[in-house]
């Protein structure tokens, strides 16, 4: 049985940035504490003491969905968050749009940025989508490109649903696909 947070437990990237997306209190995040959000990388929901305080998600087991979704974007968050100055939670922008933001960038490879999307998007677990994750995050870091983390969090919750899988991919793929003024409209199941 998992069940979230009450009312007012928000997901630690909304408590760093206001609606306008700037820093609350003017000030990014501790650095501490971002560090504390990497050494999830790659490690099961639950099992590294530094994170538990950043979870909203309680979960009588470690493997369960939502437990699972937060704690790779809490760890994907710290990652892209690393060593920048603006917000890297940007309300709005999904996943598929901020690969097309990257794609369009100077300097970058616009094929390997499709190629290295697609994979994640084809991905059959969410062990190996968080992997993928985890490369184009690094990527979008290096350009200071935006993601809404609480939606990548609905989106790898989302994943690991009968058909949400397929449902997840469609909603990137179209934003990827997209002109900015086409942004599909999305009715989680």
């Amino acid at each position: 049985m998992t069940t979230t947070s009450g009312p007012g437990y928000k997901p630690y990237w909304e408590d760093q940035v206001d609606g306008e997306g700037r820093w609350k209190n003017d000030k990014p995040p501790n650095g501490g504490d971002l560090a504390a959000l990497r050494r999830g990388l790659g490690r099961q929901a639950g099992t590294v003491p530094q994170m538990w305080r950043f979870y909203r998600t309680y979960a009588e087991h470690p493997d369960a969905p939502a437990l699972v979704a937060e704690h790779a974007a809490l760890a994907l968050y710290g990652l892209h968050q690393q060593s920048q100055r603006t917000p890297m939670h940007r309300k709005g922008v999904g996943l598929g749009e901020a690969m097309r933001r990257l794609k369009s960038s100077d300097g970058v490879n616009e094929d390997g940025v499709t190629r290295r999307f697609n994979a994640a998007a084809t991905a059959t677990s969410l062990d190996e989508l968080v992997a993928h994750l985890r490369g184009l995050i690094t990527l979008l870091r290096g350009k200071s490109i935006a993601l809404d983390y609480t939606r990548l969090s609905k989106d790898l919750r989302m994943w690991t649903r009968s058909e949400g899988a397929a449902s997840t991919r469609r909603y990137w793929g179209l934003q990827f696909y997209a002109r900015p003024t086409d942004e599909p409209d999305r009715v989680d199941g």
